[in-house]
Formats: structure tokens, C-alpha cells, sequence
């Protein structure tokens, strides 16, 4: 092994450990030959701009078949609640390739257009407005479990057309089904993840079948009326839910912790909310990690990667590559343009962008026009046990006017 071979191990090993910080080891590790590394057991890690981007929008190369290849697929098959889980989640559309991707893709899209966007503004501006009616002036909360944790989940609830009262589980199901993706998720946290989702699956089966008797004005009676397999439909509303949810917490938490720490971040108020929340993605994006499987051999980075790999797609590295962006390493929220690989390019493009984007808008809005004063209380924790997810556990508060 070489001293270079030694170092980049090092250096992965402290990424996939219990280090609060992956941004100074995203630059060295993007930095250090041609920012693609190996790391055994796992597969490759690509780091620099251009290779995560290429990977995004070359499906035919870079599979996202890759299920049962990923950490997404390891349980005990012994297990019938996992086994059952598995038959679901492997028909999340995320693992699929076209012509499937397309055709699960197709019917969840009329809920996804700039029409349906603008109609979620109102679901959206209610739920933040009553949430922050909670808190008064002078209050101290934890910010993540008081605010932002429950925020998102109430939205894409309501989107989803799921009754209040059948609301309470939803964070803790999100956040169950967001673990089984994460690679340091494993033995008996992965069995209790698995158990959690497939929780919420069973709810979601449910509720389809209400939907499919009685439908609604919601997103699932959209889904409801799709020519689609039930395991499809399920694993299409548990992944909705999800990434509606716990990357949305991430956003709201990160975002906060920029308003703390960058001094242009407030200044950005209220004329240019948008770019603001565009750099708050770029800057710490709710997602460090997507993957994929190439399909055949291929040179990336300089390494010659075989057929059938995973190769790991370092979002939260390829956001501050100083080859895509001036400045890379600071926060500007002004920046424009801003071409960060968030919602990844592609077939996979993330479909819930526009609501994530207005959520972020709305939500940074109305709370720092309730509370321009809003202030830490405490030492921030960050949460270290999901690497693909990354955000805060917890943001000690005082809510000010």
C-alpha cells in the first residue's frame, strides 16, 4: 500500500466515523489525486464536481439498479418484517432505471408541476404560521425538535392528504427509513430502522386503500389512481414522505445555523430570499451522499473502476469544488449563478425541488419577520450517525423580536 493509499484510508475512515466536520476532509480527500477513491468494503467515493455531475446525468453508466448492492438492501432476510420491507423499499423509483424510473416518474409528476407548487403556498404558509404561534418572544426552545422537526413532516402530510391526528409518527418514521440508506446503519439499529419503516408502510397501505374508495384533493389519491403496483405506489409515498421530510429538516437546520454564523446570510432579507436559500443548499446540503452502479468499466478521476461497483456520489464535496465556483469555500448569498448539484442533474432529479424551495423561502421568512432577534441559546450538536443525511441533532434557541 502506498503512502498516498494510507492517507486517503485515514482519511475515509475519519469521513465514516464519528467526525462532526466532513468539509475539511471533503477538500483534502477532493484534492488528493483525482478526488475518486477507493474504500473497501464500501466502494468508490467521488469527490470533484464534473464526475458527481457526469454520474447524475449518465444513467446508462452509472445505474441507480443498485438495491441489493447497497446499504439500502442489507437486512436479515430470517426476518419476515424486513423481508416484507425490502419488497417495498427496493420499488422506490430512486433504484430504478428507465423505462421504469420514467414510468413510476410519470405518475407522481401532476403533482410536481408549477401549477401544484403554487397550490401547496397556502398549506405551507398555514402550517409555519401556526407552528410559530407556539413561541413567544424571550422563549428558549431546541429548535430542531420544537421547529424544524416539525414543520416538513406536517407539510408533505397535508400534501399527501394524511389526517393531523395520524400525523404524530411521521418524523420518527422518516427519520427510520432515511437510516436504512446510510452505510454506518448497521446490526441492531439497522433492525430497528427497518422495523420502524415498515411501520409506515403498512399506515401508507392503508391510507391508499381510504384514497382509492373515497379520493381527495391530495397527492395520494393522485398515486391512488395511477396504473401502478401497490408495492410501487407504497414505496413511491414512503420515499415522498422521506426526503419530503428529514432533507427539509436538514435544510431548515443548516440554513439556521448560517443565519448564526455568515453576516451577509441576514442582510439577504427580505429582498433576495430565493438566492439566499439556493446557497443555504449548496453551502450544506441536506444530502452528503447519493450512489450509484456502473454498468460497465469505466476511468474516473483516474481510477479505473470494473463493471458492477458501487461508486459513491459526494454531493457535499462537489458543492464547494473551487473548479465550479469562485470562492467556493465561502458563503455568499448573493451568488449567482449558482449551479450546485443538490437535487442532482439527470433522470433523478430531485421531483420535490420546487416544494423544497418554497418551503425554505417561506419558512426563513415568516420566521425571521415573527423573530428578526432569534438567537443561539447554547452549543449546537451535530447529528454524526447518518453520513448521507447529515445535519443538527440539536440548536439550543431564544426566540426574539
Amino acid at each position: 500500500m502506498t503512502s498516498m493509499e494510507t492517507h486517503v484510508g485515514s482519511l475515509m475512515g475519519r469521513l465514516m466515523g464519528d467526525d462532526p466536520d466532513p468539509f475539511p476532509l471533503y477538500d483534502e480527500l477532493r484534492e488528493t489525486g483525482g478526488g475518486v477513491h477507493a474504500f473497501p468494503p464500501l466502494g468508490y467515493f467521488a469527490f470533484r464536481y464534473d464526475d458527481v455531475a457526469r454520474m447524475g446525468r449518465d444513467n446508462a453508466l452509472f445505474s441507480s439498479d443498485h438495491f441489493h448492492d447497497s446499504p439500502a438492501g442489507i437486512h436479515d432476510p430470517a426476518d419476515p418484517v424486513q423481508a416484507a420491507f425490502m419488497a417495498v423499499s427496493a420499488q422506490q423509483f430512486m433504484f430504478h432505471d428507465p423505462p421504469s424510473h420514467t414510468r413510476m416518474r410519470q405518475a407522481m409528476m401532476p403533482a410536481f408541476t408549477g401549477f401544484a407548487t403554487r397550490r401547496w403556498r397556502p398549506i405551507v404558509e398555514a402550517r409555519v404560521g401556526a407552528l410559530l404561534d407556539r413561541f413567544e418572544p424571550g422563549q428558549e426552545a431546541g429548535f430542531m425538535a420544537e421547529f424544524a422537526g416539525a414543520v416538513p413532516v406536517a407539510i408533505i402530510a397535508d400534501v399527501l392528504g394524511v389526517p393531523e391526528e395520524e400525523q404524530s409518527e411521521f418524523r420518527r418514521w422518516s427519520q427510520a427509513l432515511a437510516a436504512t440508506f446510510d452505510p454506518g446503519i448497521q446490526g441492531e439499529a439497522r433492525t430497528t430502522a427497518i422495523h420502524a419503516a415498515n411501520e409506515m408502510v403498512e399506515y401508507l397501505r392503508v391510507i391508499l386503500a381510504r384514497r382509492r374508495a373515497e379520493p381527495r384533493d391530495d397527492l395520494t389519491s393522485v398515486l391512488a389512481a395511477a396504473d401502478l403496483p401497490d408495492d410501487e405506489l407504497l414505496g413511491s409515498l414512503a420515499l415522498l414522505l422521506t426526503a419530503g421530510n428529514d432533507t427539509t429538516v436538514n435544510l431548515l437546520g443548516n440554513g439556521l445555523q448560517h443565519l448564526f454564523t455568515e453576516p451577509r446570510a441576514r442582510a439577504a432579507f427580505p429582498e433576495n430570499v430565493p438566492a439566499l436559500v439556493e446557497e443555504m443548499l449548496r453551502f450544506d446540503p441536506p444530502l452528503h451522499l447519493d450512489l450509484r452502479k456502473t454498468t460497465r468499466e469505466v476511468t474516473l478521476g483516474g481510477v479505473d473502476i470494473p463493471a458492477g461497483a458501487i461508486v459513491w456520489l459526494v454531493i457535499g464535496a462537489a458543492n464547494r469544488d473551487p473548479r465550479a465556483f469562485d470562492a467556493a469555500g465561502t458563503f455568499d448569498p448573493g451568488r449567482s449563478p449558482n449551479r450546485h448539484l443538490t437535487f442532482l442533474p439527470g433522470h433523478h432529479h430531485c421531483i420535490g425541488a420546487p416544494l423544497a424551495r418554497l418551503e425554505g423561502e417561506i419558512i426563513f421568512t415568516r420566521l425571521l419577520e415573527r423573530f428578526p432577534g432569534i438567537a443561539p441559546a447554547g452549543t449546537p450538536v451535530r447529528r454524526v450517525a447518518n453520513k448521507v443525511a447529515r445535519g443538527w441533532e440539536e440548536i439550543p434557541v431564544r426566540f426574539a423580536s
